[in-house]
């Protein structure tokens, strides 16, 4: 599927239970591995402002949790001596240890949790182009009716 440079890309990004996207939404920020994910580093190759970023939890049926607007990645810094981006702690990541080396930074972050939408997706892939026709949700058509009638909000 060719998208122009106008058409926003949708991509399917599964945050584990919820938790340390729950934590550092209020930042809008989440964490991805580059350095050995080939998804991670596909996502940053194509990945462009304006494509929307539909977070998943895992082992849900592929649940829906919320939307937002991509801006940009950005390289963590994390030195025993200097650290130039939040750390972990400061993000709230520290449920369980991860190797999140690059940060997303998004905006208009809409909370889904109370809409039930299920993607059905499986397989192991944490990050994912929208397929229309493996999605079970027609995110596309479903997106116009989240922001006219839902809010932006900062925090899950």
């Amino acid at each position: 599927m060719t998208t122009t440079s106008n058409t926003p890309n949708n991509f399917l990004l599964y945050i584990g239970d919820g938790e340390h996207f729950n934590a550092s939404s209020s930042k809008s920020i989440w964490g991805i591995n580059t350095i050995t994910s080939s998804l991670g580093k596909w996502f940053t190759s194509v990945a462009k402002e304006g494509d929307l970023l539909w977070f998943v939890t895992s082992k849900s049926k592929g649940r829906i949790v919320a939307v937002a607007t991509f801006i940009s990645t950005q390289r963590r810094v994390l030195g025993p001596l200097v650290t130039l981006t939040l750390t972990n702690a400061e993000l709230g990541w520290d449920k369980s240890d991860g190797n999140w080396d690059t940060e997303i930074h998004y905006k208009n972050l809409y909370n889904l949790t109370h809409c039930d939408m299920f993607s059905e997706l499986k397989g192991p892939s944490t990050i994912r182009r929208y397929d229309h026709a493996k999605c079970k949700v027609d995110l596309v058509a479903e997106y116009p009716n989240i922001i006219r009638y839902s809010k932006v909000t900062k925090a899950m």
